[in-house]
């Protein structure tokens, strides 16, 4: 088997939208391990969230990579490498986003900060959960946002439920030269130009010494498209956006229906790659 390295966002990916790890996701990501393959979760949440997924796979040691790409971090949190917006281009995209009526997030290492909460009338669909339980949240807190939160973070978010505002958002950062993508169709992550999940990737597969049609890599939306764009075996589940599916050498079957595990236990058997 040529593939030595297989990564995956987690997400409407791996974990379906409101459900849990199945056993036969377990099952293959340990088949991996037993065949020397790492498998690396790629994800929008950070450590302490991302852990747990890790840990409801049965991996004890290894990499993440986590923040949509701002660091990769060893199991127990240990920060291995990071890529940080520098505060001025926070603070510039920040000047953007204000224009805007959507809550905004910013992820630094040890914290998120959250304003403008009131965007999002509906229930924020475990937004908590997804950050992470013992995780530092301040809310509401402009001050602190703008003094602390914009500091050198990971990465920015806007979430919101005007679909025009949130476009019209999109292309201006766009235009002002940030990266920009979505994990959610409310949802858009933003770093600085060349950030995102695709350079953690293409840096981690080069510290583990494998090239890059040795890499395989699943995703569901857009912010997995630098990832995808990263590596030789890019594969998007059925359920992903079209967008992604476009740049997909293969299509897995659906998140809801173990569509990584199913990719993995192929190419197990040698049937791909």
């Amino acid at each position: 088997m040529s593939i030595r390295l297989i990564v995956s966002d987690v997400d409407g990916t791996i974990l379906p939208r409101g459900g849990a790890l199945s056993e036969r996701t377990r099952a293959a990501v340990q088949a991996c391990a037993q065949a020397g393959i790492p498998f690396v979760i790629c994800s929008g949440r950070w450590y302490v969230s991302a852990r747990v997924i890790a840990e409801g796979l049965g991996q004890a040691d290894g990499y993440m990579i986590v923040a949509n790409g701002g660091a990769v971090v060893r199991m127990d949190g240990g920060i291995v490498r990071e890529w940080l917006t520098p505060t001025a281009e926070a603070r510039r995209a920040y000047g953007i986003m204000r224009k805007y009526n959507v809550m905004m997030n910013a992820f630094v290492r040890n914290a998120v900060y959250r304003v403008n909460t009131g965007a999002l009338k509906r229930k924020k669909r475990g937004l908590d959960g997804y950050l992470g339980d013992v995780y530092r949240i301040v809310t509401d807190d402009w001050e602190a946002f703008e003094s602390e939160g914009l500091v050198n973070p990971y990465k920015l978010e806007a979430y919101g439920e005007d679909p025009d505002a949130l476009a019209r958002l999109k292309a201006e950062l766009l235009e002002a030269g940030f990266s920009v993508s979505s994990a959610y169709m409310d949802n858009m992550e933003i770093m600085a130009a060349g950030l995102g999940k695709g350079t953690a990737v293409e840096w981690l597969a080069r510290r583990l010494g494998v090239r890059r049609e040795e890499c395989m890599a699943f995703g569901d939306n857009t912010n997995d498209r630098s990832m995808l764009e990263a590596v030789g075996w890019p594969v998007a589940v059925a359920n992903a956006a079209e967008e992604l599916k476009s740049c997909a050498r293969l299509i897995a079957p659906d998140c809801a229906e173990d569509g990584v595990a199913q990719v993995i236990e192929r190419a197990l058997r040698g049937e791909i790659g």
